[in-house]
């Protein structure tokens, strides 16, 4: 089934400070530079060990009609 990202955010695991990227170059990193986030909602471009984050996207599923 097809989905639509409604946000694209992430938590970083080691300074706790979540990222959300609203719009396409809305690049973002978090204060320890373990990870960053781009994209907005066109796109979820994550960066960082995966152990780093934590993925807080949010998806909405469509129908196929």
């Amino acid at each position: 089934m097809p989905r639509k990202l409604i946000k694209n955010s992430i938590k970083c695991l080691l300074c706790d400070e979540v990222l959300e990227s609203k719009h396409v170059h809305d690049f973002q990193q978090c204060s320890c530079e373990s990870c960053f986030i781009n994209g907005g909602l066109e796109y979820v471009r994550i960066g960082g060990a995966f152990d780093h984050f934590e993925d807080l996207s949010e998806w909405e599923e469509l129908d196929d009609n």
